[in-house]
C-alpha cells in the first residue's frame, strides 16, 4: 500500500476567527474523506494550547514551532494557504516554499546537459555555498526589555515562527546590533589580501551551451569564496 499524500494547511491562527477559519478548513478535509493525511498547525495542541505551557516550554516555544511546521511543510505533497500579509507565519511559510522552489528551478536548470559526476560535483558545492551563506539580522525595537513580564503586561512580542528562523539561519543564533553586524564585517572583509587562486569547478551553463570554469579564491585570514573564472 503506498503511503497516503500528506497536506499542510497554513493561514492566520492569532485570533478568535482566524483559529475558527482553520478548524473549519481541517474539519472539511476530514469530512470530504479523502485518501491524504492533513497537518494544520492549529490542531497542534503540543505548541498551541498556551494554557498548559509552563514557563520553560515557553521560553523554547519559537524552536519547537519552527521545527514542527517546518519538517511538515518540507515533506507535504501539497499545501492549502491562506496568506494574509499581516500573518507574520504564514509570509514566513510561503517565503519558505518560494525559496525552495527557486532553488530547485536553478539547481534543475544548471545541471541539465551534466553527467551525473558532474551534476553532483556542481550540488554539492552550490548547496555548500548557499549553507555557508552568512546571514545577520538586527532588530531594535524600544520596548524590548529583560524583565520577566506575564500575559497582557508583555511590552513587546515577536512572531515565534519568525524568530525561530532567524535563530536557524542568522550566523550568530540571535538577533544583534546593526554595530555588531557592522564589526563583525570589518573584521571579516577589511584590508583582506587575496592569498591564491585556484581552480574549484565546472558549471555547465545553460545559456551559452558550455561549461565555465569556477575559482576557489584563498584568503591570507583562511576563509575562501568561488567566483568564476575571469
Amino acid at each position: 500500500m503506498s503511503k497516503k499524500p500528506l497536506g499542510y494547511l497554513g493561514g492566520d491562527i492569532m485570533s478568535f476567527g482566524a483559529n475558527l477559519a482553520r478548524e473549519y478548513e481541517y474539519n472539511k478535509f476530514i469530512e470530504m474523506g479523502l485518501p491524504v493525511e492533513v497537518y494544520s498547525p492549529v490542531m497542534n495542541k503540543s505548541i498551541n494550547d498556551k494554557k498548559n505551557m509552563t514557563e520553560e516550554e515557553n521560553n523554547c516555544l519559537a524552536e519547537k514551532i519552527t521545527a514542527a511546521d517546518i519538517e511538515r511543510l518540507w515533506n507535504s505533497d501539497f499545501v492549502v494557504m491562506e496568506p494574509h500579509q499581516s500573518a507574520i507565519g504564514s509570509m514566513c511559510e510561503l517565503g519558505t516554499l518560494f525559496g525552495w522552489d527557486y532553488m530547485a528551478d536553478q539547481l534543475l536548470n544548471a545541471t541539465e546537459g551534466m553527467t551525473d559526476d558532474d551534476a553532483l560535483n556542481y550540488l554539492t558545492n552550490e548547496l555548500k555555498r548557499i549553507k555557508n551563506k552568512d546571514i545577520y539580522c538586527h532588530y531594535f525595537d524600544i520596548r524590548t526589555n529583560g524583565l520577566n513580564e506575564k500575559d497582557w503586561r508583555r511590552s513587546f512580542s515577536i512572531n515565534q515562527l519568525l524568530y525561530g528562523m532567524i535563530l536557524a539561519v542568522e550566523k550568530n543564533h540571535k538577533i544583534e546590533t546593526f554595530d555588531e553586524i557592522m564589526e563583525q564585517l570589518k573584521q571579516k572583509y577589511q584590508g583582506k589580501e587575496v592569498e591564491s587562486v585556484k581552480p574549484y569547478g565546472i558549471v555547465w551553463n545553460t545559456k551559452t551551451e558550455e561549461y565555465d570554469d569556477y575559482d576557489k579564491i584563498s584568503y591570507a585570514d583562511g576563509t575562501f569564496e568561488v567566483k568564476k573564472h575571469e
